[in-house]
C-alpha cells in the first residue's frame, strides 16, 4: 500500500511541475504582452469593400433579426446570432468570411460582423 502512495504522490509531482513548467517557460523576462495596431474593417483585407458596406448599412438600417436574415442570405452571405440583448450565445470559433454574426437588442440587429 506504502509503495502505491508513494508512486501516485511521485505522479502527482511530476504532473504538477510539468504544469508549472509550462506555464512559467520563456526568456525569463516579464511576459506582458504588447497590444498589436488596430486594424478597421476597411484594412482586413479578409473581406470586400462591398461587405464592409453591407456591414455598415445592415446595422444602420436597424432592422429585425428576420428581415436582416433574410437580406443576408438573398445577398448569398450565411449568418449566426452571437449575442441576444446582451446576452452571449454559443457560437463556433471557426473563421467564415462569408458569415456574418449579429448582435440583437430587442430582435433589433444593432451590431454585425464577418467571420
Amino acid at each position: 500500500m506504502k509503495k502505491i502512495l508513494l508512486t501516485l504522490s511521485t505522479l502527482l509531482f511530476v504532473a504538477t511541475v510539468g504544469l508549472v513548467g509550462c506555464s512559467t517557460s520563456g526568456s525569463g523576462e516579464s511576459s506582458e504582452v504588447e497590444p498589436s495596431e488596430t486594424m478597421t474593417a476597411t484594412e482586413n483585407t479578409d473581406f470586400s469593400p462591398d461587405q464592409v458596406d453591407f456591414q455598415q448599412e445592415l446595422v444602420a438600417s436597424e432592422m429585425t433579426l428576420e428581415d436582416a436574415g433574410a437580406l443576408i442570405e438573398a445577398n448569398g452571405y450565411t449568418w449566426r446570432v452571437g449575442s441576444i440583448d446582451g446576452e452571449a450565445q454559443a457560437v463556433t470559433m471557426d473563421y467564415q468570411t462569408d458569415r456574418l454574426t449579429l448582435s440583437t437588442q430587442d430582435t433589433i440587429v444593432l451590431d454585425a460582423f464577418w467571420g
